[in-house]
């Protein structure tokens, strides 16, 4: 006869125990491994990023624009394009054949750059840019020197031969060189 011999010992209460505990930890831990991997709809493992490292994408390095300049209309191109660099612009208005008129231009250049003004100079010669003097300005006698502060208005204006010192004063008191 073959009989299965049945024992009558029990396993110690503290094996089963420690049995049903580790099989509970192990439960535990796949509905908590299935709830993160499997709450997200994707196949795709989380990627944490590594210590140190931004959180979010880096942009690309770009400058910031620089605001515009709005500029009065009817500036001759000249100035206009001073003022899109520059707060106070000193013009001097020449002509080519009229004496003195190098060193009256000279002088104006020489005030500007005491004080960081721009500068530039305007033949008056040149009929397109006579006229364009003309309906900013008025009528321009030659030499003359004009101080132009943004957005384009005359704050000075000098009949003749200026010396520099009068215009670097002139351009510093339209707030070139602050």
């Amino acid at each position: 006869m073959n009989t299965i011999a049945a024992s009558n010992r029990r396993a110690p209460r503290a094996v089963v125990i420690g049995i049903v505990a580790l099989i509970a930890a192990f439960a535990a831990l796949m509905v908590v491994r299935a709830g993160v991997i499997g709450g997200s709809s994707s196949s795709t493992p989380l990627v944490t990023p590594a210590p140190g490292s931004p959180s979010t994408p880096s942009k690309a390095h770009t400058t910031p624009a620089k605001p515009s300049v709005v500029l009065l209309p009817g500036l001759p191109a000249q100035i206009a394009a001073k003022l899109r660099y520059s707060k106070v612009v000193v013009v001097s208005l020449y002509t080519s054949t009229g004496a003195g008129d190098q060193s009256a231009v000279a002088e104006a250049r020489s005030g500007a750059r005491d004080v960081h003004a721009a500068f530039t100079a305007i033949n008056v010669l040149d009929e397109k840019q006579a006229r364009a003097v003309a309906r900013f300005g008025g009528p321009a006698d030659s030499p003359s020197v004009l101080v132009v502060r943004r957005p384009g208005r005359i704050v000075t204006q000098f009949t003749g031969a200026v010396d520099s010192k009068v215009v670097a004063q002139a351009a510093h008191n339209a707030g070139a060189g602050r």
